[in-house]
């Protein structure tokens, strides 16, 4: 990835670490929740800086197949997968001031897999019918979780990420025009 002069940003550099801490989650038989952590606070940080043209030009898409090899490696498929039984776990607790935290792993999975690497080229069957899973808990929690307020939802977030908003959705109040809960439509990983 170029290097941003505008904002003295170095993108490359932003690269390497994550996919230096994708590959340390490969590798590594500890600290499973902290590395996988890491790794999408790296790849979160690298999202938020480069532009949507950066991250699909020829290094942006060379970034993505290494990424891809990566996510795939080691001890990354049975972290990630914890990463989304968490998710869920997290989603399914939203009720008890854990809605924010789920709505933050959510918008990174989906951060991941619509930004960097499609979900079916990483995730299990079983991990990606429990994406689903996640969102139906967010769906259902929704009405007894603590709002998030305009201000708690990150500048960053896209109105496609509607999870952040479904609490107000749900009791009627005025929310940005963010699209309804969706369905995920088929999980079958071949056939998509």
């Amino acid at each position: 990835m170029k290097v941003s002069a505008d904002a003295g940003v170095d993108l490359p550099g932003m690269a390497r670490r994550a996919l230096d801490a994708f590959a340390e989650s490969a590798s590594r038989r500890r600290d499973r929740d902290s590395l996988m952590d890491n790794a999408f606070a790296a790849l979160f940080d690298l999202y938020r800086t480069a532009t949507p043209a950066q991250l699909r030009s020829p290094a942006g898409l060379e970034f993505n197949a290494t990424l891809a090899e990566l996510l795939v490696s080691g001890n990354n498929p049975a972290r990630l997968s914890l990463y989304v039984v968490r998710s869920q776990t997290a989603a399914e607790n939203g009720q008890h001031e854990a809605y924010r935290p789920a709505c933050w792993r959510r918008s990174m999975l989906e951060l991941l897999g619509e930004e960097f690497v499609p979900w079916r080229d990483f995730l299990s069957p079983v991990d990606l019918e429990a994406v689903a899973r996640v969102d139906e808990a967010l769906v259902e929690v929704a009405g007894n979780a603590r709002p998030v307020s305009d201000e708690e939802v990150p500048a960053w977030v896209p109105e496609s990420h509607w999870w952040w908003w479904e609490p107000a959705r749900q009791r009627g109040e005025d929310v940005p025009d963010v699209p309804e809960p969706r369905d995920s439509g088929t999980l079958d990983a071949v056939a998509d």
